[in-house]
């Protein structure tokens, strides 16, 4: 069905009328607005299978964890919802349904983050009252923001005006985003967050204050949409995966609104009797009846009923496909290349100077360096994403190999650590950040005693980087590149140099 017409309401501004607002999940191939339907790409309402997998291992990887971070089987679960006063009270009866379920896991602790009044543009403020009120209910339930691993959000912005469509959903996806990409920050081991778009506003009455008004709540629902879709395209905005991940995965909570007190297709109705006079909020039966559908959802959902009730049976995690690095048909390092992006760069040093470079498709299962030298060398192999792992070994006068030590696995960016450039064992990046000041943005590019790049380090200034561990013992030549490819420093005034010892 072709629903593009429905779209005169919204530019001329005359009705807000929901019989003329397809659901999502009903809408599926069909268009609204020249946008297609359904909760996931190409109007489908059902995850594509890559993601679905992905998404899988992901509620696979939660797991107890302790203050710290760190995997305990003593540890702690958090799951946190995020939003304003609609999610506080939903909240409510949801904590009390997880503590009373026997199904779910024992280590979970759920912490209802909603606050009253608290909308996108109250939140955005990363030390305001909201931060306060969330960071004071996380600790008073025993958990750390390290052990927080699942979120549910639901938010609006309820001081911008527009309502056409797609500007206001655009909008929204905007803001959604930002959001998500702090909370990851606040939390780091945040693995999942579910986004629900809001139940139907459409019983307010005539009076009521713009804000919450329909189409707004229908929009909210096409910004999930587009927000989710972004991910599983491949947005460099909300890239989930490696250390340097922007976002945890997102997905799909229940898909609430309806239009006014009909009767979804898929069975699924939200009626008036369920909230209160202002038709926004819920009373204690619509309270009780959504946190219903939450756990409803999330205990029958494959992906979510993982980490909820700790049901495996329907995950296949592939089994690890290998690389090995060998010189002379001797093995020197063997290598998993799930996660890796791209390509297997391997790199050797001996001292400063690179004397093999080359790249490897990771359909590759050996890699056989060519006879080198007797001496000490380094290797150093990288991808395309934030895989890094660097080790030494020896090469005998026989051209036998000896491997000096175990391999450093390392990234260009440590999530728990603050922005560092450590050489030599200081932290320099003070000064560096004085003599780069006004760029936001900076990268560096090290190369060898021969020109020969060795290595790229990305957005320094925002990263964890220790020098020592990413290269041997020499004297190496860097060069700084803005976030618009402009080399600095070429007058002088940026140090070219660097002795690791």
């Amino acid at each position: 069905m072709i629903l593009g017409l429905f779209g005169f309401w919204q530019v001329k501004g005359q009705s807000s009328n929901v019989n003329d607002l397809p659901p999502l999940n009903e809408l599926g191939s069909g268009k609204f607005m020249g946008k297609t339907g359904g909760l996931y790409p190409d109007g489908s309402n059902e995850m594509p299978p890559a993601f679905r997998q992905a998404a899988m291992e992901m509620a696979a990887a939660v797991q107890p964890l302790n203050s710290k971070g760190q995997a305990d089987p003593n540890g702690k679960i958090g799951v946190v919802s995020i939003g304003a006063s609609t999610v506080a009270m939903f909240g409510s009866a949801l904590a009390d349904q997880i503590a009373d379920d026997p199904n779910v896991v024992k280590e979970l602790v759920f912490v209802n983050g909603g606050v009253g009044g608290q909308d996108l543009n109250k939140i955005a403020d990363q030390n305001g009252r909201y931060w306060v009120e969330v960071e004071k209910r996380v600790a008073a339930a025993g958990l750390t923001n390290d052990q927080v691993q699942v979120i549910w959000f639901q938010e609006d912005d309820l001081r911008n005006t527009i309502s056409k469509f797609p500007d206001r959903a655009d909008m929204l996806t905007e803001s959604f985003i930002w959001h998500i990409q702090r909370l990851k920050e606040r939390y780091p081991n945040l693995r999942l967050l579910y986004l629900t778009g809001r139940h139907t506003t459409d019983y307010m009455p005539a009076d009521a204050k713009e804000k919450h008004k329909e189409p707004r709540a229908y929009l909210n629902g096409w910004a999930c949409k587009f927000v989710i879709e972004k991910q599983i395209k491949g947005d460099p905005s909300m890239a989930w995966e490696g250390a340097n991940a922007k976002a945890p995965l997102v997905l799909w909570g229940p898909y609430f609104w309806t239009q006014g007190a009909k009767t979804r297709e898929d069975g699924y109705s939200f009626t008036p009797d369920l909230v209160v006079n202002d038709g926004v909020h819920p009373n204690a039966k619509g309270e009780e009846r959504v946190a219903k559908d939450m756990m409803l959802f999330w205990k029958e959902d494959p992906v979510s009923r993982i980490w909820l009730t700790g049901e495996m049976a329907d995950i296949d995690v592939p089994q690890p496909v290998w690389v090995e690095l060998k010189l002379q048909q001797e093995l020197l390092r063997k290598v998993d290349v799930a996660g890796l992006k791209d390509l297997l760069q391997v790199m050797l040093l001996r001292d400063e100077v690179v004397v093999y470079n080359k790249s490897f498709n990771l359909n590759a299962r050996t890699i056989d360096v060519a006879p080198l030298e007797a001496g000490t060398y380094t290797y150093l192999l990288t991808d395309k994403g934030d895989f890094i792992e660097k080790g030494s070994f020896e090469v005998g006068t026989d051209g036998a190999l000896v491997v000096e030590e175990e391999p450093v696995v390392t990234e260009t960016s440590d999530d728990a650590g603050k922005p560092s450039w450590i050489v030599n064992g200081r932290d320099k990046m003070n000064k560096l950040r004085r003599l780069l000041a006004g760029n936001s943005t900076v990268d560096a590019v090290i190369y060898d005693s021969n020109g020969r790049e060795v290595i790229t380090i990305e957005d320094i200034l925002q990263q964890c980087t220790d020098l020592n561990e990413l290269l041997p013992r020499g004297i190496y030549t860097v060069t700084f590149i803005n976030g618009s490819g402009k080399v600095l420093g070429e007058d002088g005034s940026l140090p070219d140099k660097v002795r690791i010892k």
